[in-house]
Formats: C-alpha cells, structure tokens, sequence
C-alpha cells in the first residue's frame, strides 16, 4: 500500500507532524466532464428563477457533492472523514437559503457553504485540517477559487496528455478505433450539409412544409446564446473546481520549497509599541466618550445620538477585526532568537489584546444606546454577535499564539467560525430584530420622560419573511400610523396582490409561511390601512 492509501484510509494524519506530500492522482477527464457538462446545464435551468436564491442554491451544492463522489470514485481516491464530514457541513449550511428569510443570513450561509466545499480540494479530500494553521486555511479557499477559474486548463491539458499517452502506448501509429460517441458526432457533421441541401428544396417546393419547418425550428437566438453562455461558464468553473480537487489546490513553488520570510523582535517589536500607544491614546483621550453613554450626549454640545453611535460603530468594529489577524502575521514573521524576544512580543501582543476588549466593550455600548434610542437594526445585530465571536477568539488567541502554541489555534476557529453562522440560523436575526423594536413601543427614552419612543413601521416590514409572523402579532398593538404603514408594508410584500417573483427554483420555506400569514389575515391589514387618516402612501 502507498503512502497516499495510507492516509486516505487512516482518515487522519498524526498531529504534530509535518503535512506529507500529496501524491496527484491522475485526473478522470471524461468523468470530470460529465459531470462539469451536468453541473453546468443544471445551474442554467435552476439559475434562471425569477426571485432569489432558494431551493436552487442548495440543489446546486448537493449537486457539486455528488459530483465530488463521483469524480473521486472514478480517480480511486477515498475521501477522508474529515472531507465528508466538511462537505456535510456546507450542504447543511446550504440548507439555510431555503428555511431562512433573511437576505443578509442567506449571504452570510452561503459563504460559510463555499468555504466548507473549498477546504477539502486543499489536498484532495485527505484529512489536514485539525493540525492546519490559518494561513494554510486562507490558502485552501484562494486555491479553490483559482482552480475554479482557470483549473479547466488543466483539464484540457490532462485530455491531451491522455491522447499523446495512448498513442505513444500503441507505439505512436494513430488509434484505429474510438469511442463510438466521437462516429456518432462525425456522423451529424456529415448529414447536416445534405440536410440544409435537401431540406432547403423542399420547403421552396411545398409552402405547407415550409410553415411546417418554421414553425418547428422558430429558434431565438438571443435566448439560446444566454442558455449557451451561462452553460458554458458554470461547466467552465465545475469542470476547474473538480480538476483541482483530484489534484489538490494547495499552491507549492516549482521545487517544492516554501521560502518564509522572517524578522527580528526590533522590527516586530517598534510596531506593536506604537500600535499599542495608539490605542491607548484612542482609549485614554475618549474614555468618557466611549463610555459615557446617554449622560456624555447630554452634556455634549452639538452631540446627537446618531452622531454618538453611527460614527464610531462600524469604524471601531473594523478595527477590532483587523488586530488578531495582524498579530497572527506578526508572529509567523517573528524569528525569535532567545526567550527575551518572545517575552516582548508576548508583552506587547497581551497589551494590544486587552485594549481590544475595551475597543469591542465601547462598541457594545454604543450598540446598546442606539438600540435603547432608535431600536435595532440588522447591521448592528449581527455587529454585534461578530464582536461576541471575536472576544471568544481573543482569548483562544491569547491561550495559543501568545502562549508560543500558534499550530493549534486554527481549526478550533475555523469550527467557532461555522458554529457562529449556525447560531445565526438557530437565532434567527430578523425574528429578534422585530421584537427588539416592538418591545420598546410605549417606553421612556434616556434622554428625556416625556417623549414615547417610536417604532420605525417601515423599516420593520423591509425586514426578511422570517418576521413576518412575529409583525402580524404585534400590529393591532401600534398605534393608528405605524399600524397603517406596517400594514402597509406587509401588503406590498406578501399580500394577495404582490407581485410574484418566485417559481420553485426559488422555493423558500419562510416566504411561502410569510405568504400564507399574511394572506390570511389579508381583510384585517386592508382595514387598518383605510382606516388611518394620516397614514403615508407606501413605497
């Protein structure tokens, strides 16, 4: 048995040790075709639905894992658990496009689905992920895209190699026999020069032939381009995408060699000192400003709640992304030549790592006043669930890298970072978004014990079909305008008269509920509507 049996049918590689060389099995043109041609013109037919991505999507992923079995089947390589186990993953994170209203949720799954198809083509479905690093698990998913895009080269190479290799085998005479499909294609090349001849004479001899053949042969090319185009560029990326799986998409210079950069602790060491002092200016100087909350605004001239949170929010939040991620790149550069260099940049890494909860814990608080003020919204939901996530990943971070054990940091946040998309599905945003803002109908504000806080009608009925449900609940309970215009909103959406832009390609389980709810409460909606003096005109 080779090395490569070896591992495939271990399942497992031996943690602590280095990757083993990944023998490339060789490409099954044929079977890669197949299936790229059938990838292709399904995606064509399920593409082509009027509304957005539903059941077709995750037809699509199931497809594309059916064809990794095959495709896999014909070149002999068993795919590790770990493989199968990944692709389960992204066909249940599929999943969501059909049971989950939210446009952004169903963005956000379908990622995590393409992430989790691009892992295994790494080394061609062994097991490398529980001992991989971050970089390693960066590289995965851009060598999947780039096999994708221009792996069908390889294809047509590996077709012509194969052909030069059977000639070459039968002693380099050209072949005598061939596959019956090639006398089947050169046959229709021959009959269509007679049949246009023929054809042609005969519709100029009879006018009811002639109809009869117009009629039968009406063709719109513009139509049949568009079916052509798109059926090209899907088999195009599915044939790319399977050839790099059988190969493997890990990028590897010619020689084999991986040439890593290295730097002291001087350089390493003079940028987190003045990326820690920045910080700590920035949390020094606007202490008070970040935790000051509705008190701060107050007593602040010119200072509104909108500018508070909606000018700090996504900038703090970006920069909170950006830190783990440059000290991991900080620590692959470090060359640490005794153990005082490590205890600098382990100083230094700690101090920016604790001045980034405190960037994370003002971003919260400004989250928890604009909800408090002007109630919640989707950027910020998932904002801030994103901060909870990278908090948990702060401390893992803290526990490995800054404890000399970065190897083992990647696959537990690679696994936090599909479990935090499944908890987004089990959450379901838009459903807490709505309550969130109709629970602070009737309530005081901060600022003042006078006004009512007021629910944004509109923006609640843009929310996704998920909320649907818990909006129809709620809006005998508003007051005669936001009624008006919620019901509105609803009507528009899912009422009996919307318009649909959906068939069963784009079959999703959620808008069909928010359909049927909202039909049947259709008479109630309607009379809220007429019945509002002072309700605006909808969108």
């Amino acid at each position: 048995m080779d090395d490569r049996s070896r591992v495939r049918t271990s399942g497992v590689e031996t943690p602590g040790a280095s990757m083993p060389p990944v023998a490339h099995a060789p490409i099954p043109v044929r079977g890669v075709l197949v299936a790229g041609l059938v990838l292709g013109i399904a995606g064509d037919m399920l593409l082509r639905g009027p509304g957005g991505p539903g059941l077709n999507f995750f037809l699509l992923f199931v497809g594309l894992g059916g064809a990794v079995w095959g495709v896999s089947s014909r070149a002999r390589l068993a795919l590790s658990r770990e493989a199968i186990v990944t692709m389960s993953v992204g066909v249940a994170l599929a999943a969501t496009l059909v049971f989950r209203g939210s446009e952004a949720l169903r963005f956000v799954a379908f990622l995590a689905a393409s992430v989790a198809f691009a892992l295994p083509a790494f080394r061609a479905g062994a097991a490398w992920l529980r001992r991989s690093g971050m970089s390693q698990q960066v590289g995965a998913v851009i060598g999947a895209g780039l096999n994708a895009l221009a792996g069908s080269f390889r294809l047509i190479g590996a077709a012509l190699g194969g052909g030069a290799r059977r000639r070459a085998a039968a002693g380099g005479e050209p072949a005598t026999a061939s596959h019956p499909a090639w006398g089947v294609i050169r046959g229709l090349l021959l009959a269509i020069p007679f049949l246009f001849l023929f054809g042609a004479l005969f519709m100029s001899a009879d006018p009811m032939f002639s109809d009869l053949v117009t009629d039968v042969f009406r063709l719109d090319l513009e139509e049949i381009a568009s079916h052509l185009l798109v059926t090209a560029v899907l088999t195009w990326l599915a044939c790319g995408y399977l050839s790099g799986f059988v190969a493997g998409t890990r990028l590897e210079l010619p020689d084999g060699s991986r040439v890593r950069p290295r730097t002291g602790i001087v350089e390493i060491g003079i940028a987190l000192a003045l990326v820690d002092l920045l910080f700590l200016a920035f949390v020094g100087v606007q202490f008070q400003y970040l935790f000051g909350g509705s008190g701060l605004v107050e007593v602040t001239p010119d200072l509104t709640y909108a500018e508070y949170v909606r000018e700090g929010f996504g900038q703090l939040a970006l920069a909170s992304t950006l830190v783990l991620p440059s000290l991991l790149a900080a620590d692959w550069l470090l060359e640490a030549r005794d153990r005082r260099d490590t205890r600098v940049f382990r100083v230094l890494g700690g101090l920016l790592l604790l001045l980034l909860v405190v960037v994370i814990a003002s971003a919260f608080q400004r989250v928890r006043v604009y909800e408090a003020v002007y109630g919640l919204t989707e950027p910020r939901f998932y904002g801030a669930l994103f901060l909870g996530w990278l908090t948990l990943l702060t401390a893992w971070f803290a526990a490995t890298v800054l404890r000399g054990r970065r190897e083992k940091f990647g696959f537990p946040a690679l696994v936090s970072g599909f479990a935090f998309v499944a908890l987004l599905v089990a959450v379901n945003p838009d459903v807490r978004i709505a309550r969130a803002n109709l629970e602070r109908v009737g309530a005081k504000t901060a600022a003042t014990d006078r006004a009512e806080k007021k629910v944004d009608a509109r923006y609640l009925a843009s929310l996704g079909a998920d909320a649907v449900p818990t909006l129809l609940e709620a809006v005998a309970d508003l007051a005669p305008r936001p009624r008006c215009e919620l019901a509105r909103g609803l009507l528009e959406r899912w009422g009996p008269g919307a318009t649909r832009d959906s068939d069963w390609r784009n079959w999703n389980w959620s808008e069909a509920r928010a359909r049927e709810v909202v039909a049947a409460e259709a008479m109630a909606l309607q009379a809220w509507v007429a019945g509002a003096d002072d309700c605006p005109p909808g969108s």
